[in-house]
C-alpha cells in the first residue's frame, strides 16, 4: 500500500511562526516600566514637561492660606510707687516755718536784665566749674585825669537746672545826679533784680541804694545787702541770695526739697497787691514771666 501520510504532509505549505501572547505581555510590561522610570525620574521633571506640552497641568501648585498674624502682647501697665511721705501727715516741727523760694529762673533773670538795657551774657556753665551756671555783665569807663575811673560788674549764678543761688553787683565810682542820688541807668540794675523775684516785703532797699546808703534786709531765708567798702569809699557791693540760716528754715528746706517732692506748678493768679505797696517807680517794667523754673 502506498504511503499517503507522507505525501499529504509534503503537500501542505509551511505557515509563519506564531509569537506567544506571553511574549507581548512581557514586552509591554517592560516598556511601561522603562517609560515610567524615565517619566518619574528626576522629581518627575520629564512627566511635567510632557504634560505641559499637551496642555495639562498635572501638578497644580498648592496655594496655602497665609498664616494668621500673631497679635502683639499687650504692654504691661507702668508701675509707679508713691513714696510713703506723700501720704504721711506733715510734721509740725519740719514745715512750720515760712521759707522763700525763687519765682524766676536764672535764664529768665538774665533775659530780664537784657530787656532793661544791661547786656548780660547768655546763661552758660562757668569756666571754673561746670556745675555752676551764670550770666554776667561788665562795663568800665575811663574818665579824665582828675576823675577816678568807674566800672560796673553784674553776675547771676545758679545751677544747670536754672535755680539761682545768688546775684551780685559791684560798682566803682558810680555816676550820680546833682542831688547825690545814683544815676538812673545804674539804678535800673537794682530795680530789675529786686522786682523780678516778686518779693514785695523789701520796701526800703531800693530807696537806700538810690541814695547810696548801706542797708541789709533779711526775711524768710532771703538776704539783701548793699554796702560801701570800708577801705574804698567809692566801691559798693550788692548781694541778693537765698540761704536758710536758722534751724527751722533748714529743716523746712530739707523737707520740701525738689529731690523729694514734685515741683509745684507755676501760679496762674497774680496776687492783688495795691500799687502803693510795691515801692517801685511808676515807669518800672513788669516782672518777666518765668518759663524755665516753676518756682
Amino acid at each position: 500500500m502506498p504511503d499517503n501520510s507522507s505525501s499529504a504532509n509534503a503537500k501542505q505549505p509551511l505557515g509563519k511562526p506564531t509569537i506567544p501572547v506571553v511574549f507581548w505581555l512581557l514586552l509591554t510590561i517592560s516598556l511601561s516600566l522603562v517609560m515610567g522610570t524615565v517619566l518619574l525620574s528626576n522629581d518627575m521633571k520629564h512627566l511635567k514637561t510632557v504634560g505641559h506640552y499637551f496642555g495639562f497641568d498635572l501638578f497644580p501648585p498648592v496655594i496655602r492660606p497665609p498664616s494668621p498674624k500673631a497679635f502683639p502682647r499687650p504692654t504691661p501697665p507702668a508701675a509707679f510707687t508713691l513714696p510713703l511721705h506723700l501720704i504721711d501727715p506733715p510734721v509740725a516741727q519740719t514745715v512750720s516755718t515760712f521759707l522763700r523760694t525763687w519765682r524766676i529762673s536764672g535764664p529768665a533773670m538774665c533775659a530780664a536784665l537784657r530787656d532793661a538795657g544791661i547786656e548780660t551774657s547768655d546763661w552758660a556753665a562757668a569756666s571754673f566749674n561746670a556745675d555752676t551756671f551764670e550770666c554776667f555783665f561788665e562795663h568800665g569807663v575811663k574818665r579824665e585825669k582828675d576823675q577816678l575811673p568807674s566800672s560796673i560788674f553784674v553776675i547771676v549764678r545758679g545751677d544747670p537746672a536754672g535755680v539761682i543761688s545768688n546775684m551780685r553787683v559791684k560798682i566803682i565810682n558810680p555816676e550820680t545826679e546833682q542831688n547825690g542820688q545814683l544815676d538812673p541807668a545804674i539804678l535800673r540794675i537794682f530795680e530789675t533784680m529786686l522786682r523780678q523775684p516778686q518779693w514785695l516785703d523789701f520796701h526800703e532797699t531800693l530807696n537806700a541804694i538810690k541814695n547810696l546808703k548801706d542797708i541789709k534786709e533779711d526775711g524768710f531765708g532771703a538776704s539783701i545787702n548793699f554796702a560801701r567798702e570800708v577801705l574804698n569809699p567809692g566801691r559798693y557791693n550788692f548781694t541778693l541770695s537765698l540761704d536758710a540760716t536758722s534751724g527751722p528754715q533748714k529743716r523746712t528746706r530739707s523737707y520740701f526739697s525738689d529731690r523729694t517732692w514734685l515741683p509745684s506748678p507755676e501760679p496762674t493768679v497774680e496776687p492783688n497787691v495795691p500799687p502803693a505797696q510795691l515801692s517801685t517807680p511808676a515807669d518800672a517794667e513788669a516782672p518777666a514771666r518765668n518759663a524755665d523754673h516753676p518756682r
